[in-house]
């Protein structure tokens, strides 16, 4: 049937098409292309893929509910969220931290993929360097090895092979040039840029596993040797920092996207769908890698994807545009990674760096570009140092001060009430129950891991450097984290410390939703809650504040012209305060309403007629309440 481009234009505008676009590109970026196949090379792949299910749904998916709702309901980045809590604002910092350091590995890892789709394309695989490096087996006879190759060509250390190292570092110089300005702009570029990757990943996945895909190599997705691997603290805190860091909750860009793309979407709906869509492209990312390479001695080295890319070409002796497309798939896939790090520190910088924000944002691009050239100088080790020794334990520690700050200092009904107003539904009891289980799944299993590794003799005797790399990343997430609280501290109103302090745990006076009219019903709940008030039935309409369509409504986006004319008038005050003073009678006096035949010209007149004044008192009690006492104050001659 065919679709006109008027109509498939139409749908691909309406907000959940495009927000969605952008959950399915963000899943396929290197989470599930590059550190899942790896991770599952290493400790098993059945074993580990059911381990990050798991803590995909126990662990993720309370904390992406919890990052929608306060990035929809402040429309602030993961600093600004802090207004809630002011003496925890290092902990923003700590995620911007996670994404420049990130941003440093993924550079590398994008920049030898698209060095080895250049020499891919003007040198046939295998490569003439290494058609003479051999490694001698059991049986005297000699083979190419693909990890001896890479480790001759473009990851030799720089004082054997520097043209190899400088290659690199111009690739790393120009993607780091030209990527940040896609994010100068504004931001409506970023997501048309993840509309078009995420379907074209997908569709080269599939092509790909469609003509080269390998049943044999997923016989071994499963080896009942690796259950023994659940006892590792290894693959269950390696699952936890993955399911964070896919679910975009690691480095503070999904609390940034409630307020950019989720804006006008159900965060309820939108957590299960965030989540559901991650989990799905992990397993993908499993399937896909299992059936392409050899299942025989997998490489678990940081690059473990390009070398078995490496090895399938040459045993399977391909056809060279099957290793060039799928370098291609992980050049784009690093592409939608590196613009979820870098939108953070960008946006960031946008709020709070004044006029020449831009040349803040470049300073920090340039300072990623600059831990780059250093980590690829340090070779795979260095890599693998920042990769699973650094940045996991700053999401685990930035995690469980997050939840906990909103849990037990912001409050926990005050945050239940947060997202009730969001929705306009009460909060399940599993959410909440799942935010206490988050926290304590994250800090049993970083202690676990951290414990294990520290007091591993080996790990101080022959190489002390990771074991300090440790001490040290915990000891600079601290320093950040008090001086960021000090500074909060001093910049509050109150004139003696200890008030400056206890102000510092309280909500600022710029916290809450941004709009007007969503503020003032916002406090008006949380006045109501604290007075133990019948709640007013107030539910935001999806878009009626951004001037969009609701999502809830297929129709507010193909209306024609003449419905868009006779639209009701939906950012008036004393509209809104009718409407929802009508759906609050009918709520306290329903019997009287229903009975109503037609629309009296006041609400409250309505009620007292229908009452033959009987509960005029009973209707206007709590107004009263506060009313006539002011009155008796300011006119003597009234009666008290």
């Amino acid at each position: 049937m065919f679709i006109s481009t008027y109509k498939l234009k139409t749908w691909l505008n309406w907000p959940p098409v495009c927000a969605h676009l952008c959950t399915f590109a963000v899943a396929l970026s290197f989470s599930s292309t590059w550190r899942v196949p790896r991770d599952a090379f290493r400790y098993g792949g059945l074993v580990y893929a059911l381990i990050l299910t798991v803590v995909f749904v126990v662990v993720a998916l309370p904390i992406t509910l919890l990052q929608l709702a306060i990035g929809q309901l402040s429309q602030q980045d993961a600093v600004g969220v802090w207004r809630a809590v002011p003496f925890f604002k290092g902990v923003g910092y700590i995620r911007l931290l996670i994404s420049i350091l990130a941003l440093v590995y993924t550079s590398v890892f994008v920049a030898l993929s698209f060095t080895y789709l250049l020499y891919t394309i003007s040198n046939s695989i295998p490569f003439w360097e290494c058609q003479y490096i051999v490694v001698p087996d059991d049986d005297e006879t000699y083979i190419a090895n693909a990890t001896s190759c890479f480790n001759e060509t473009f990851l030799a250390p720089v004082s054997e092979k520097p043209e190899y190292y400088v290659a690199v570092s111009l690739v790393i110089i120009v993607l780091s040039t030209l990527l940040p300005f896609t994010l100068f702009g504004p931001f409506k570029f970023m997501k048309r840029i993840l509309y078009v990757l995420g379907p074209i990943i997908f569709v080269l996945g599939i092509v790909i596993i469609c003509c080269i895909g390998d049943r044999s190599g997923l016989t071994t997705f499963y080896n009942s040797a690796d259950i023994r691997n659940m006892l590792d603290p290894s693959i269950w805190y390696g699952a936890l920092i993955q399911a964070l860091l896919a679910s975009q909750t690691a480095n503070g860009y999904l609390i940034l996207a409630g307020d950019s793309i989720y804006t006008n979407t159900n965060i309820h709906w939108t957590s299960l769908i965030f989540t559901g869509t991650n989990v799905a492209a992990c397993w993908f990312g499993l399937i896909f890698w299992h059936s392409v390479s050899r299942g025989v001695d997998r490489d678990t080295s940081p690059v473990a994807v390009l070398v078995e890319t490496y090895k399938a070409a040459v045993e399977k002796e391909l056809n060279t545009a099957w290793p060039i497309l799928i370098f291609i798939l992980l050049l784009l896939s690093g592409i939608v990674t590196m613009l979820t790090l870098l939108y953070p520190v960008f946006d960031h910088c946008r709020r709070f760096g004044g006029p020449k924000w831009r040349y803040t944002a470049i300073m920090c691009s340039l300072a990623s570009v600059g831990g780059a050239l250093a980590a690829l100088a340090g070779g795979l080790t260095a890599l693998s140092a920042i990769e699973d020794l650094a940045v996991p334990l700053l999401i685990s520690i930035a995690t469980v001060a997050e939840v906990l700050a909103f849990l037990l200092i912001y409050g926990r009904k005050t945050l239940v009430e947060d997202v009730e107003f969001l929705n306009g539904k009460p909060l399940a009891s599993y959410w909440i129950i799942g935010w206490f289980v988050a926290s304590g799944a994250v800090l049993a299993f970083t202690m676990w891991w951290a414990v294990t590794w520290l007091i591993d003799d080996t790990k101080w005797q022959e190489s002390p450097w990771e074991a300090i790399l440790i001490v040290a990343t915990f000891g600079a997430a601290v320093a950040i984290f008090v001086i960021f609280a000090a500074i909060s501290v001093a910049k509050q109103m109150q004139y003696d410390a200890i008030s400056k302090l206890q102000a510092s745990f309280r909500p600022s006076r710029h916290w809450g939703p941004r709009d007007p009219i969503a503020h003032y019903y916002w406090l008006a709940r949380r006045e109501e809650s604290e007075r133990n008030l019948p709640r007013t039935s107030y539910r935001r309409q999806l878009g009626q504040f951004s001037g969009n369509a609701s999502f809830s409504h297929i129709s507010n986006s193909v209306s024609s012209k003449s419905s868009l004319e006779n639209k009701k008038r939906s950012n008036s005050d004393d509209w809104m305060y009718t409407e929802y003073r009508r759906k609050y009678l009918e709520q306290m006096y329903p019997d009287i309403i229903q009975h109503s035949k037609k629309r009296s010209m006041s609400l409250d007149y309505s009620v007292v007629t229908k009452a033959n004044f009987v509960i005029t008192d009973i209707h206007i009690s709590r107004e009263a309440t506060n009313i006539v006492p002011e009155l008796n104050n300011n006119n003597p001659s009234v009666p008290g």
